[in-house]
């Protein structure tokens, strides 16, 4: 048989989850988007942002040896 303390700490923590309406369908739509969003962060490229004051990147010439074509 479980004691006196156990039982007041469950009780707490169902008090504080069902006490408002729509809180654990809230929690939940927060977790999906955490979720979702996690995917999406493994599925990009890892390339980071471009600094506010760097200049654009410049792709090098394909060309033999590095010279430029004329």
């Amino acid at each position: 048989m479980p004691g006196l303390i156990p039982i007041l700490i469950v009780l707490v923590l169902a008090f504080l989850l069902f006490s408002r309406p729509g809180r654990i369908s809230g929690l939940m739509e927060d977790l999906g988007k955490g979720i979702k969003g996690f995917r999406k962060g493994l599925s990009e490229p890892e390339t980071p942002p471009p600094a506010a004051g760097d200049p654009p990147r410049q792709v090098p010439d394909q060309t033999t040896n590095g010279d430029r074509a004329q």
